[in-house]
């Protein structure tokens, strides 16, 4: 007769013990010590250089359009402008992109079971100069963020100072409607809404694209009209479209930081639709604005942008929508937004 024997306690003990419960704010990855020059490299990339001076844009137009209208174009005037356009464009991405990090810290500690490592890249793969990406891997520190978007905020004032000084007042106040229009949004109460976030992007379509416009004909003519203010436009909508493009690498961890948007609302294929919409919108106004005499015919040039513009939103609808398509679109939609600016520069320059 076999000798049956009962399992000690401490066995079903192991057997019965609940599994140990995670913590409710997950650890965030550990410091990832770089190279200084891959360091630099990656400082450099947060500044988006290509949308940077893709969004000189608005400035070029109104530089073109005061040409064709007889000014002479001041230098310092010039670097001034551009200066303050790369300056807002980069405190405003910037400070957008801490203000992500700092509300998946927050959510992922009141919030159980959030976790915002999954949108980290592989441990094989590269860091990518995503700025959300760089402060939660602990690359970047917050400090240093915020001394870059404070930096950006003190050469904008520095040049819109000067612009006061050189070309009059009205640059001041054109200044300060900018600091409003991208503090909108920035504001927490619009850029994480479900239904608000429309009035960020109209502040980020006045504040890049409408108002810089206006800013560089007022600087260089000392006049603007109402019809001015139809002609910048074209250039704002299509500035707007490449500065919007970026949500399609990011509409996921939107999603996540209940942060509203295009790509949040609609689908990136959705939100790809609407950007071609537009792109079509703007070269449409212009063919209407030169059909009654507000701009020249050479402003024909600018279709020679189009077609990049365009083939940057195409997608197959039977292929799922992957990073390497929303990084073609990104490419491609700041390439086109420079050169329609070029060829806006062009053709008002020979009119």
């Amino acid at each position: 007769m076999t000798d049956e024997r009962k399992p000690s306690l401490s066995i079903l003990g192991k057997v019965n013990a609940r599994p140990r419960q995670a913590p409710l704010t997950p650890d965030p990855p550990s410091n990832v010590r770089l190279p200084l020059g891959r360091l630099l490299l990656l400082l450099a990339r947060l500044i988006r250089p290509g949308l940077t001076i893709a969004l000189t844009l608005p400035v070029l137009w109104g530089i073109g359009l005061a040409h064709w209208r007889g000014a002479a174009i001041d230098g310092w005037i010039l670097g001034f402008l551009l200066l303050g356009q790369a300056a807002a464009t980069v405190g405003l991405t910037v400070f957008g992109q801490y203000q992500d990090f700092r509300r998946a810290r927050r959510l992922e500690r009141m919030v159980p079971g959030t976790d915002f490592a999954e949108f980290m890249p592989a441990q094989d793969a590269p860091l990518n100069g995503d700025l959300f990406m760089l402060l939660y891997a602990r690359v970047i520190r917050p400090g240093t963020a915020r001394s870059v978007a404070l930096l950006a905020l003190s050469l904008f004032a520095l040049a819109y100072g000067w612009l006061g000084l050189l070309a009059g007042w009205p640059l001041w106040f054109f200044g300060s409607v900018v600091l409003l229009t991208v503090g909108i949004a920035l504001w927490p109460s619009i850029r994480y809404d479900q239904r608000l976030w429309i009035l960020g992007d109209v502040a980020v379509l006045l504040g890049l694209g409408v108002l810089p416009g206006l800013s560089a004909l007022y600087a260089e003519t000392q006049s603007i009209s109402h019809w001015d203010m139809a002609a910048a436009l074209p250039a704002a909508l299509i500035a707007w479209v490449a500065f919007n493009a970026y949500t399609l690498l990011t509409w996921r961890r939107d999603w996540k930081l209940r942060r509203g948007g295009l790509c949040v609302a609609l689908g990136p294929e959705r939100a790809m639709d609407v950007a071609a919409i537009l792109s079509v919108a703007s070269v449409t106004l212009v063919l209407v604005l030169m059909a009654i005499r507000v701009l020249p015919l050479w402003s024909l040039l600018v279709l020679g942008g189009l077609p990049l513009l365009l083939r940057a939103f195409s997608y197959d609808s039977n292929r799922p929508f992957t990073y390497a398509k929303a990084m073609y679109a990104v490419e491609r939609a700041s390439q086109a937004a420079l050169l329609t600016g070029l060829l806006w520069l062009l053709a008002f320059w020979n009119a």
